[in-house]
């Protein structure tokens, strides 16, 4: 009788033991799960930034340089999500010693090199280069369009037959008389919001359209690109290099 009353008390503390890890387990397991909904609705970067700070108890000094960012899509452990948000920032990580971040100041956020200089590889049509350009009237509707490189135009030059293609109201425009290889034409005036030529991004770009049977088929990239930069032309290897003025 005494041995069945032993066994049983005995059973009774082992499955009390596992409940209570049970208990313990879930409890951590909805803590955690509530740390993370909470960096994942977070509504920017700062928040998304302070959620990490808590669930990781560290200290991270310069919050207040992180403005209006759009919060980070982030993957990995606690480590690597903090990694992941601050890619874009110069800071400053220390540890204990143990490995483990104990601190992290944000500096400022990095700035995009600047480029000086664009190389364009070109082909040949007759004795004129021409490029790959990307070109938009809206900044979403895109066309890309290869283009004659034409110091003596002022303006970039386009068939009237883009206007549509380009997303450009036809409200937006002036008429301007213009000298073409065919003769004078009546031509309108606009502005393509931005021109894309060999990775760079060049905006507020003016613009003239003239009706395609003046064009021959052609487009013309002209002063209002080509202006804003010194031009290197080198024959031998068909490249040409705009050097920002």
């Amino acid at each position: 009788m005494g041995t069945k009353l032993m066994t049983s008390i005995n059973a009774l503390i082992a499955v009390s033991k596992q409940l209570r890890l049970l208990f313990i387990s879930s409890l951590v397991l909805i803590v955690l799960s509530a740390h993370a909904q909470d960096a994942e609705n977070a509504d920017d970067l700062f928040q998304q930034i302070q959620s990490l700070q808590s669930r990781m108890n560290i200290q991270i000094t310069g919050l207040e340089r992180i403005q209006n960012e759009e919060k980070v899509m982030t993957s990995g452990s606690l480590e690597q999500q903090i990694e992941q948000i601050l890619a874009s920032f110069n800071h400053i990580i220390s540890r204990n010693a143990k490995g483990q971040i104990e601190r992290i100041v944000i500096i400022n956020k990095k700035q995009k090199p600047e480029v000086n200089r664009i190389v364009l590889p070109t082909s040949l049509q007759g004795n004129h280069f021409m490029v790959s350009v990307a070109i938009s009237g809206n900044g979403s509707i895109w066309q890309t369009q290869d283009m004659i490189i034409d110091t003596g135009a002022d303006l970039v030059v386009l068939p009237e037959s883009m206007i549509d293609r380009l997303g450009i109201a036809d409200s937006t425009f002036t008429k301007r008389t213009m000298q073409t290889a065919n003769g004078m034409t009546e031509a309108k005036i606009g502005t393509l919001q931005e021109l894309k030529i060999a990775g760079e991004t060049i905006e507020n770009v003016e613009a003239a359209f003239i009706p395609d049977t003046l064009l021959g088929k052609n487009s013309l990239l002209g002063m209002s690109v080509l202006g804003r930069y010194q031009i290197n032309i080198d024959d031998k290897t068909q490249l040409i290099t705009l050097i920002k003025k």
